[in-house]
């Protein structure tokens, strides 16, 4: 049975709960789907945590409560072994919870999902206690409920739902009459619910400890992980903002429920920021340069993120040393910009790439924008050229070319344009000011009012700070990573020749606002751009 997502979480610690989900793997059914809530330190609603599973068949649509350990019922009241010495106690039974959840989340969906308004297509509940037989009691009947004896470690999983599916449907009814559900309904039903049991943290929230949100996969990004399973070698290309580096770290944390994983990029920045959302021991996250702190260990999986710019045979050498079988023969992802062959190819080895695509078993795109607004993608794609995807993010504030006579004006509409945002209610850790130069002893942040409450970014990564403060980047630390509000400043005309990929990679680290300092020469070589960006375009029709 399929089952989403397709590895358990590594934060579900219920033995009975990873029991239940090993045994729906495993019953050869291709036409049921099965839903497994991942339980994460806070939940949009309360009620995705009460229900543990949710199985879509032809038949019925059953929620499953699963309770592992000892489990007792006295004066009335329900206790609950929690593995750890303690019990907790409850007034509501496993079969109460599981028909309020049940009946709470069906009428959800019920609305959710045209096809399903006006039918009757059955829903039920199951109870599953993988360690204890619970007496017959007056609370259930006997279909409605799998102890330890039936269950016997996941092999009677199958006949339980089989059982409880002949139930459900006889109820009161005659069951032939009933409608089933056909595959089409059963996917609609799918991409109602699982969103509510596939959320995952946002990496900004990861890093910061400061949060409590979380991002929902889009469809194409569930998607691609539930391709994890029955792909070994995967390659994810997609624009900037497309999800790829979230998508990365999210693939890593379900490879290592099946082995060791390494992930690996050429930016130190970037590892380091990844390390900091990773942190099962099962995972190692190393920037590409420093893989020599692993030579001689292979590992299960390998996930390269920012692979365009190790895209050479050199560096495919070094990798095919640390995962077990190979390039040719082992598991990896390798996530990569295709943008960056036209933006700065002298670093790409085209050779490497068809290599690498020639023994990838799955090569697909990414093409929705999750994290630029319409005017941010709108403006990369005049000056560049660039597919960014379609932009999801929805409107935002127009990009801001702010016009700079030197580094001093610089500075001071700089100081004008951050007085702005925190005037508004922007947090000082939601802004990055971008450095075209990189040049962190000469940047013209220096001359700013509040130069002593910038931090640099690469240092509050490195030491694993909260950021509180307005952070500094040059474009090369900030491939890869993002903020709410860019200001790229030190750009000059310089800068721009030859240089697509800078303006390619500063623009895109933005959410939802961008602010450029434009220095005299700027304009023009902007033109330039964007001028050779139609041409190109126009060459490409």
């Amino acid at each position: 049975m399929r089952i989403v997502p397709s590895e358990i979480s590594s934060r579900t610690r219920s033995a009975a709960e990873r029991s239940v989900f090993a045994a729906l793997k495993a019953i050869p059914d291709k036409e049921s789907v099965a839903l497994h809530s991942v339980h994460l330190p806070a939940h949009r609603y309360k009620r995705v945590g009460e229900i543990d599973f949710v199985v879509i068949t032809p038949e019925l649509i059953l929620f499953i409560e699963v309770k592992g350990g000892g489990i007792a019922f006295r004066d009335g009241k329900w206790h609950y072994g929690r593995g750890d010495g303690r019990t907790e106690t409850r007034t509501e039974g496993p079969f109460e919870q599981a028909s309020s959840g049940m009946h709470e989340l069906e009428r959800e969906f019920r609305q959710a999902v045209d096809g399903l308004r006006g039918r009757d297509a059955v829903g039920g509940y199951l109870v599953v206690t993988p360690d204890v037989d619970l007496p017959p009691m007056t609370t259930y009947e006997p279909e409605h409920y799998l102890g330890s004896t039936a269950y016997a470690g996941g092999r009677g999983l199958e006949a339980a739902i089989r059982r409880a599916a002949n139930h459900w449907r006889g109820k009161g009814k005659n069951r032939s009459a009933l409608p089933t559900i056909s595959a089409q309904l059963r996917g609609d039903i799918v991409k109602a619910i699982r969103p509510e049991f596939d959320l995952v943290p946002s990496l900004h929230a990861r890093i910061t400890d400061l949060e409590a949100t979380f991002e929902r996969l889009t469809t194409e990004q569930l998607e691609k992980l539930d391709e994890l399973e029955d792909n070994p070698r995967l390659i994810w290309t997609g624009g900037a903002g497309t999800g790829k580096t979230f998508l990365a770290a999210e693939a890593a944390r379900r490879s290592s429920a099946r082995g060791t994983v390494l992930f690996t990029c050429a930016s130190h920045t970037l590892a380091a920021h990844v390390a900091g959302v990773l942190s099962a021991d099962s995972i190692v996250v190393l920037p590409f340069d420093r893989l020599d702190e692993v030579r001689g260990r292979r590992f299960d999986h390998l996930i390269v993120d920012e692979a365009q710019d190790l895209m050479g045979f050199g560096h495919l050498e070094k990798l095919e040393e640390l995962v077990h079988g190979g390039l040719d023969g082992g598991h990896w992802i390798f996530m990569l910009d295709r943008n960056n062959q036209v933006l700065a190819p002298a670093g790409y080895d085209p050779e490497a790439w068809k290599y690498l695509r020639d023994i990838g078993a799955m090569n697909a795109s990414l093409r929705r924008n999750c994290r630029n607004t319409k005017q941010i993608v709108k403006q990369v794609q005049r000056y560049t050229g660039a597919d960014l995807g379609i932009p999801m993010a929805g409107q935002g504030e127009q990009v801001v070319f702010a016009k700079v006579t030197g580094r001093e004006d610089e500075a001071a509409q700089l100081d004008r344009h951050l007085d702005r945002l925190l005037d508004d209610g922007v947090a000082a850790r939601d802004v990055t000011l971008v450095s075209s130069s990189g040049d962190w002893d000469n940047t013209s942040a220096r001359l700013t009012r509040r130069f002593s409450r910038i931090d640099r970014y690469a240092d509050t990564i490195g030491a694993g700070k909260q950021r509180n403060r307005i952070t500094w980047a040059s474009v090369v630390d900030f491939k890869g990573l993002e903020n709410q509000v860019v200001c790229l400043i030190d750009l000059d005309a310089e800068d721009l020749r030859g240089r697509l990929d800078a303006v390619y990679v500063a623009w895109t680290r933005a959410r939802a606002h961008l602010w450029i300092a434009v220095l005299p020469g700027v304009n023009h070589a902007l033109r330039e751009l964007g001028v050779a960006a139609l041409a190109r375009e126009g060459a490409a029709e």
